[in-house]
């Protein structure tokens, strides 16, 4: 292959990055120092086909991080590209600042991978699509420490190139905490059970319909009890919730096409964000019932 941008002595190490995603991510159809559009500011060493649907962009350079990779990453975020943008860094070519470089790469979801010259690589992190980018990240602090494990299981998930997961983790979250404090307040007779209706068993708070249980629950809660008991509870959070039960569903799908993976990935960003913020709801009204 010839390269007309990269440096000679980077041109081993561009032939075994390329090696290396093929052989470990199945990468297909590789470009060399073509443009990916007009507006955007990277004609990447190499660009290429994953089978998840992603475009692959590599990018041979001695450092893990530079200003025209930011530029593109913001541009590309904006965009909500389905991209993943990896640098490969020859190992042993690492400058004073190769700490610091590859920080920066990771903090804007930049891959960084170091070739080895016997062609073995070293993957100090992976890419983020920049379509999945833009999401707004959790305050971990925010977050019970007793489901921090769960809630991060999510982002990592969601971050790492599969967002369907990530959405799907965090819908479980939901669906958990909405159905134990359910059962929690049915339990303590905060609810407004008609006379001679039948009591519901524990199956029906764990097991049945999610949705099924949320109506009821939005219905028979006696609010102003509520109000008492546990302030930061509303019925607005059982109306979030409901609008929830059905997101799971349409996450399954796999696109066939880049326009419908980035239509897609822009949906699933709307839908952790707003399942997540309903949740942090959820565990603060939980907080005096001590469940969490």
């Amino acid at each position: 292959m010839k390269f007309s941008l990269l440096g000679q002595d980077l041109h081993e190490t561009a032939e075994q990055a390329k090696r290396f995603f093929s052989e470990s991510y199945g990468a297909t159809r590789f470009r060399c120092e073509e443009p990916i559009s007009s507006d955007l500011p990277l004609r990447p060493t190499w660009q290429a086909k994953m089978k998840n649907g992603y475009m692959l962009c590599i990018n041979v350079q001695p450092s893990p991080f530079s200003e025209s990779l930011y530029e593109f990453v913001t541009r590309g975020a904006q965009k909500g590209m389905p991209i993943k943008l990896w640098v490969a860094v020859a190992a042993g070519a690492a400058k004073e600042s190769f700490s610091s470089d590859l920080k920066k790469a990771h903090e804007a979801g930049i891959g960084v991978v170091q070739i080895e010259a016997d062609g073995s690589a070293h993957e100090c992190h992976r890419a983020v699509p920049l379509s999945l980018f833009g999401l707004k990240r959790t305050k971990l602090a925010t977050i019970p420490a007793a489901r921090r494990e769960e809630v991060k299981s999510a982002e990592d998930a969601y971050l790492d190139g599969h967002p369907e997961k990530g959405c799907q983790a965090i819908c479980q979250e939901l669906e958990a905490i909405t159905r134990k404090f359910a059962e929690a307040i049915y339990g303590k007779g905060w609810w407004i059970t008609p006379a001679g209706s039948t009591p519901h068993r524990s199956r029906f708070f764990q097991i049945d319909s999610w949705a099924t249980m949320l109506e009821e629950m939005e219905r028979r809660t006696d609010y102003r009890l509520m109000k008492a008991k546990a302030p930061k509870f509303t019925k607005n959070l059982i109306l979030t919730a409901r609008a929830y039960t059905d997101w799971r569903n349409t996450v399954s799908h796999k696109p066939r096409t880049l326009s419908e993976l980035q239509a897609r990935d822009e949906k699933l960003r709307t839908m952790f964000e707003a399942t997540r913020d309903s949740l942090l709801g959820w565990y603060e009204a939980a907080k005096p019932l001590r469940l969490l």
